[in-house]
């Protein structure tokens, strides 16, 4: 982190400070989404449950798909754009109409690692054109006669339920998609995902036996959620960067190295807060070489000026 200026901030909370009405608004909860309800539907359920304005998920899981589902609050949704998107991880059980040894089948699956091009099925809601996606692992884990389990890390957008077709037709045989579970998505695995019913157990337990813990253990803050390099900014550059002002080098305190023209990065305050989502003007180096300038365009505003004083805080 290059240190540009000290001040003490005043302006908002830490995150230790923060209590469970001002956290809500700007988390996310990583649901374990069960097979049978649409994304858009578990969402739904969240918002409900939480009270907040707004939920929305990132990476859609089709009804009888399982798994990890990040569902945004309130205006952490400003911030989907910006969750690591780039691989998943799934478990899927493949039904072969005719059973295949392990060696047929390693010599299949080194066939679709790497590179490869796909046509979203049929039943998919993006356009059907022919694409690449990239297979960065496809690992056999079972092999029961007809039924194979297997584990893939893909590039987002990757059907697994076309790479089961595909494999079945060059092994000669025929194949579908029996069964699928992403367990890891934006960055999040399946052992820090919560089923639905316990997160209506915590909401209960906070509302009626005031035991905050358990929810907070689940909200996952939005600043913890966006792997992008952190921009500290004055607590007098926050009022003009969250009304329409660019960043402009004074308001800086201090930002990490290696920062590039067009990277995207996370604008914080002294406390931590998310405050803006941006894109740099100019590298670090330059901004620390530099008094005055325009340093980084905001993209993105998260929390307004007042949304974070001590003063917008209001009960659950």
């Amino acid at each position: 982190m290059i240190t540009l200026q000290t001040e003490e901030s005043i302006w908002g909370k830490t995150l230790a400070e923060k209590s469970v009405p001002n956290l809500l608004p700007y988390s996310l909860i990583v649901i374990d989404k069960p097979c049978g309800p649409s994304s858009h539907e578990v969402s739904a359920w969240v918002k409900k449950l939480t009270g907040v304005a707004k939920a929305g998920h990132s990476g859609t899981l089709d009804p009888e798909v399982s798994g990890v589902l990040p569902v945004l609050l309130g205006d952490a949704t400003k911030a989907a754009g910006y969750l690591l998107k780039d691989r998943k991880t799934y478990v899927a059980l493949m039904k072969l109409r005719e059973a295949q040894t392990d060696a047929q089948l390693e010599s299949v699956f080194a066939r679709f690692r790497g590179p490869i091009y796909q046509t979203p099925p049929k039943k998919s809601a993006v356009k059907r054109v022919l694409r690449t996606r990239h297979v960065y692992r496809l690992e056999l884990l079972e092999n029961d006669g007809p039924f194979v389990l297997f584990e893939s890390e893909v590039e987002a957008g990757t059907y697994i339920r076309k790479i089961c077709y595909d494999m079945g037709e060059v092994l000669g045989c025929g194949g579908l998609m029996a069964e699928l579970r992403r367990n890891v998505a934006a960055g999040f695995t399946e052992s820090q995902s919560h089923p639905l019913q316990d997160l209506s157990d915590a909401l209960w337990l906070m509302k009626e036996k005031s035991q905050d813990e358990p929810i907070k253990r689940m909200l996952v803050p939005v600043e913890n959620a966006i792997a992008l390099k952190k921009v500290v900014v004055s607590d007098g550059a926050i009022q003009p960067i969250t009304t329409g002002a660019n960043l402009a080098i004074p308001g800086i305190l201090a930002l990490e190295e290696g920062i590039r023209v067009e990277e995207p990065v996370q604008i914080v305050s002294g406390k931590g807060e998310l405050i803006c989502l941006a894109k740099a003007l100019m590298p670090s180096e330059k901004i620390q070489e530099n008094k005055k300038g325009m340093a980084f365009d905001i993209d993105r505003v998260i929390r307004t000026h007042k949304s974070g004083l001590p003063s917008a805080e209001k009960p659950f």
